[in-house]
């Protein structure tokens, strides 16, 4: 977790690291895809995740205030059967975007629509990458 300038946790939910491929569209402003060029679809890396958000690498400069719609597979090696393997898709707004030294973006987003199942389906997956 990143602890602001006094030391202190300043997120709302524990992150754990993760290295999820995922796809993502722009949901608003659409205009904004056309302007990136961007495909109907994107790929994308996750970089940690949280149940309230997440950080993905990606090519393109995505201002904050953007609404994705975020598709991935939360894939907890924990767990066994149908639970090891779970289908997201969700909608999330850009809250931070910095350029990396190889000029790909890190993009901060915060998860606006995801249900309840997948809200605990992730701190399950955070909560046991912790042990």
């Amino acid at each position: 977790m990143e602890k602001g300038r006094n030391g202190q946790n300043h997120r709302k939910s524990a992150r754990s690291q993760a290295a999820f491929t995922l796809n993502y569209s722009i949901e608003k402003p659409f205009e904004l895809r056309i302007s990136l060029g961007l495909p109907d679809e994107t790929g994308a890396l996750m970089q940690d995740l949280s149940d309230l958000g997440a950080a993905i690498i990606t090519s393109y400069d995505i201002p904050p205030g953007t609404l994705l719609r975020i598709k991935f597979n939360l894939m907890n090696l924990r767990l066994f059967g149908e639970k090891r393997l779970r289908r997201m898709e969700l909608i999330a707004e850009v809250m931070s975007n910095s350029v990396m030294p190889d000029e790909s973006h890190r993009i901060g987003i915060r998860f606006d629509k995801i249900s309840e199942e997948d809200k605990a389906a992730i701190r399950d997956f955070v909560e046991r990458d912790k042990k």
